[in-house]
């Protein structure tokens, strides 16, 4: 698949993008009004759990005052202000999509962190990320979405200091795929990319990069998860088609019931908290 397609198709799933604009309308803002970084944290972790990988990661990185984090795939900002916000530290946020991008900067912007988070565009691959340049990296539900992983890690590795710490938190599969509804559900869910890696995958790959690491299975939160979101969102259609219409509304159900199957009735995808220092 060439760049420009796998980036066509990632759009595809995040053509909402502007959906953030609704939800604070909803708050009260208004147009290029200033932000409360802790209004908008209730509404832009776009990823499962909202903060709580972030903080997780803040504890098992020592995440401290100063400190250089770089945040790989950082949609719109959100875990990166959250971070920035929390420790004191100073985020890179590095984002794929345009859309993303814009928005994020002017989120960003209108909260007054524009000294603490950096917004960065582009492929992770290629971005000039700079050697020993960060203390940390962290990335949420976004690395799957790289095609070549073996040369993120290395690029990742080589951008660390030395002793530089790694947290991510991702999708993973739990055994082989035994049927073609399950193979169907997981082409429809992977979309921009064609395999998913396997806990002891991950681990193995980033051993090879040079990493010391440690893997935490956190599957059964990603099955408890997913389907309580699905019985939120089917229970709420009609709030959320009046908030966002129902274009975006069927699009979002299509992907949020398969993630319950592939989570729940198929056991076949659950999630991983990988933690990672250079050596």
């Amino acid at each position: 698949m060439s760049k420009e397609d796998h980036k066509l198709r990632q759009r595809i799933r995040y053509r909402h993008v502007e959906k953030i604009y609704k939800d604070l309308e909803e708050l009260g803002y208004h147009d290029n009004d200033p932000l409360k970084v802790t209004d908008l944290i209730t509404l832009d972790q776009w990823h499962y759990f909202g903060t709580e990988p972030v903080d997780a990661a803040m504890k098992l990185l020592d995440i401290r005052e100063g400190a250089r984090v770089l945040d790989v795939g950082a949609g719109i900002g959100g875990p990166s202000r959250y971070l920035a916000h929390k420790s004191k530290c100073h985020v890179t946020a590095s984002e794929l999509l345009p859309d993303n991008h814009r928005v994020g900067q002017d989120l960003t912007s209108r909260c007054g962190m524009t000294g603490s988070v950096k917004h960065v565009c582009g492929d992770i691959i290629t971005t000039e990320l700079g050697d020993q340049e960060f203390d940390h990296v962290m990335s949420i539900q976004a690395i799957y979405y790289v095609e070549d992983k073996p040369r993120l890690f290395r690029q990742l590795y080589d951008s660390l200091k030395p002793g530089g710490t790694i947290c991510f938190e991702e999708f993973c599969r739990l055994k082989d795929v035994e049927n073609s509804d399950e193979q169907a559900a997981l082409d429809f869910f992977l979309l921009c990319v064609n395999t998913m890696p396997t806990h002891g995958d991950y681990r193995q790959l980033l051993e090879d990069a040079g990493f010391q690491v440690t893997v935490h299975d956190i599957s059964d939160t990603y099955s408890e998860y997913t389907h309580g979101r699905w019985e939120n969102w089917d229970q709420q259609r009609d709030k959320y088609v009046r908030l966002y219409g129902e274009d975006m509304v069927d699009g979002w159900l299509k992907f949020i019931v398969t993630a319950k199957k592939l989570c729940n009735e198929f056991g076949l995808v659950g999630g991983g908290r990988f933690v990672a220092r250079k050596v």
